[in-house]
């Protein structure tokens, strides 16, 4: 059942090729950098910070950060110095993008129906630009007046992967509350939006010409067309951008997290922010990496679940983002694990006290779940989100 609508906004949203508006912001941006800095190679100093984005990365620093260090490092300048540039960058150049900014037809009736539905809906557009370039491209486009209803606006400053790799969805619907199949994009590039979408599971809607936008608005006018999508099988391509993703998300929330925060529970029965982290922190190793360990080792072993904790949990540290880290890391060994996998082993049984005859790939796969429940809690007890879908 579909939950969430993931609009893209370069593609679909707006009435222009997405490579037009990409263009037009990247001499934008050129020519402001070398007024800036008086460097005459301003464009390519752009292009190496937009490749950052799909080498290796720690997944703590968002896209803006990365863009920034790179760049401040490419012109030899303090990114403390360098950040107020990037901002006056951000405030003025916009405007030269204007012109290329139309809502595409159907664009404001389909985001009506979808909301008179009760459905959350996401923009997802480029994660190389600033929120601020994302509200006014709305306004522009004749969708301003929608941007607080909007569960979820994608940008550089809370989003931690290229648009083309498939856990910038994963972290996309960690971010909306959602699992992959309770999630439908619409977009229209193949490369960058629906194939990647459909690795980590999301149902996707191409627009591949000007009438697709309007055959959405009729599909989603028949009663009860949300119910017609069904759960996608489970393959274990989907399990890394998950892994991944839900880290993104994690450390996109956290960035937001303030110092009274961390220690507070939204109501007594709750965890606070600390407790879930350490929570996640501890069964990464000892309940997730251990059960697939399990399965590993075990012909058809039975795999027991444990009491959840309750509510008066110890918390684990008094320093949050240490705790973090350390989920990180644990992470990134759980993605070890699985990386060494073969065919076979994806599919080893194994019985568990709750959820019956099961398999590796299940099992793993509850793990991107548990993920999500507990990002789902944290951004509630932040007031980030909306009200479980």
């Amino acid at each position: 059942m579909i939950k969430a609508v993931l609009l893209d906004l370069d593609n679909s949203m707006l009435d222009h090729p997405g490579p037009q508006f990409a263009a037009t912001f990247r001499r934008a941006f050129a020519q402001h950098l070398e007024e800036q800095t008086g460097i005459k190679s301003a464009d390519s100093v752009f292009h190496r910070a937009i490749q950052k984005l799909n080498g290796q990365r720690d997944i703590v620093s968002s896209n803006d950060e990365v863009m920034t260090s790179s760049i401040a490092a490419d012109v030899n300048v303090p990114v403390s110095e360098f950040q107020p540039k990037l901002g006056s960058l951000h405030q003025s150049l916009y405007g030269q993008a204007r012109s290329v900014a139309n809502a595409a037809p159907d664009a404001q009736q389909l985001v009506e129906a979808l909301l008179d539905q009760g459905l959350a809906i996401a923009v997802v557009s480029n994660p190389i630009y600033r929120e601020a370039a994302i509200v006014q491209v709305l306004q522009w486009a004749g969708l301003g007046d929608f941007i607080e209803s909007f569960a979820f606006l994608s940008s550089s400053e809370n989003m931690h992967f290229a648009k083309a790799d498939p856990a910038f969805y994963a972290e996309l619907i960690a971010r909306i509350g959602i699992e992959p199949d309770e999630a439908l994009l619409v977009g229209g590039n193949r490369q960058n939006d629906n194939l990647p979408a459909e690795t980590v599971g999301l149902h996707t809607w191409p627009i591949e010409n000007a009438t697709a936008l309007g055959a959405l608005l009729e599909h989603v006018q028949f009663a009860g067309w949300q119910h017609r999508y069904s759960g996608r099988p489970l393959r274990e391509t989907m399990l890394k951008p998950q892994f991944l993703g839900n880290l993104g998300a994690l450390f996109g929330l956290l960035s937001e997290v303030k110092e009274h925060q961390w220690h507070q529970k939204p109501d007594p029965n709750e965890w606070s922010i600390v407790q879930i982290l350490c929570h996640l922190a501890d069964t990464e190793t000892a309940v997730h990496q251990k059960r697939l360990q399990k399965i590993l080792r075990v012909e058809n072993p039975f795999i027991r679940a444990l009491p959840p904790p309750g509510p008066d949990m110890p918390t684990c540290s008094d320093r949050p983002q240490e705790v973090a880290e350390e989920f990180r890391e644990k992470r990134l060994s759980t993605l070890e694990l699985i990386a060494e996998l073969g065919p076979e082993d994806w599919l080893r049984p194994a019985r568990h006290s709750i959820f019956g005859l099961t398999n590796l790939l299940e099992m793993a796969y509850f793990t991107a779940q548990h993920d999500r429940l507990h990002i789902s809690q944290l951004c509630q007890t932040l007031g980030k989100c909306l009200d479980p879908i």
